[in-house]
């Protein structure tokens, strides 16, 4: 297997937080579930031969991860999940665990960061201990709280571009976006624009009903997001009315509901958001199945 042999080649898929330093950095190849050591502590495990997942899975039921962390250890470690996560066009798939060291366990962060320019068949296990940086100015309780919250985040931002019809990037500190999923009429619309801020504006003019527009530019913009989204409080929503992709005007057909959402991917500093993922999704059965009744494009 081709071995990377710079560092500095990965660097630019991972981020580093916090000053957080990568104890461990595996190449893996996800069709012969082997690896290569990219980079390693010399007290911790050490990859020998045979399947990755196998010694992965022997690792974590040894005793070296927590009783409670293992299934899911073994579980994202799997060559299928990995395989699934390089070909989810996702940038990483995340795993907090804890790892026994010493006398007792040590948080730490594994990530999966799909390899690109292999179309899906190799990707980059990397870890770090984030025990110490979660530790400062938090009890252990509050430390326990957020780690939980932070891994349902993870657990949701994987699973929603299967979940809604239109799916977006957001880059909060950079004021940017980039599409994952979206529907043509939408796409053909915002055309090359990549500022999240005209672009949510654009969305609106063009596809909102006017009734609703100003409550959903009021929650869904930057700032907003910027100010609100929190690992406690991890996404913010709003429902409005949208004409249907195949009608054309304002008068052409029946308005559908829509709920969109935007789920915190990633704070930095201060629990500030750096990240989210904007999703949208069709709730106009919901609300007929309630009761709500149709209305119409001119209403």
């Amino acid at each position: 297997m081709e071995k990377y042999g710079d560092y500095e080649k990965i660097r630019e898929h991972i981020s580093e937080p916090g000053g957080y330093t990568y104890r461990k950095i595996l190449h893996v190849d996800l069709d012969e579930d082997r690896c290569s050591v990219l980079k390693s502590d010399p007290e911790g495990w050490q990859p020998g031969d045979g399947p990755l997942s196998v010694q992965l899975e022997r690792f974590a039921r040894s005793g070296a991860v927590h009783p409670d962390d293992v299934e899911r250890f073994v579980a994202f470690t799997r060559p299928d999940q990995l395989r699934r996560t390089a070909g989810s066009g996702r940038d990483a798939a995340t795993l907090i665990y804890r790892r026994r060291e010493g006398g007792g366990y040590r948080w730490n962060l594994m990530e999966a960061v799909p390899d690109r320019p292999e179309g899906g068949r190799t990707a980059t296990l990397c870890v770090k201990d984030i025990h110490d940086v979660l530790r400062e100015g938090q009890e252990r309780e509050g430390i326990a709280a957020r780690l939980h919250a932070l891994e349902d985040h993870a657990y949701i931002v994987s699973s929603l571009s299967s979940l809604f019809f239109s799916t977006y990037y957001l880059d909060l500190e950079q004021d940017s976006f980039r599409a994952v999923t979206q529907l043509h009429q939408v796409e053909n619309v915002l055309g090359s624009e990549v500022n999240c801020t005209a672009a949510l504006r654009i969305y609106a003019n063009h596809f909102i009903h006017p009734k609703d527009r100003e409550e959903y530019l009021r929650v869904m913009n930057v700032e907003n997001l910027r100010k609100t989204l929190r690992w406690w409080k991890p996404y913010a929503a709003v429902e409005y009315r949208r004409l249907p992709e195949e009608s054309d005007g304002v008068d052409g057909g029946p308005w559908s509901w829509v709920r969109a959402t935007a789920v915190l991917a990633r704070a930095g500093e201060n629990d500030l958001p750096r990240t989210a993922v904007y999703v949208a999704q069709d709730i106009t059965e919901g609300r007929r199945e309630l009761g709500a009744p149709p209305e119409t494009a001119g209403a």
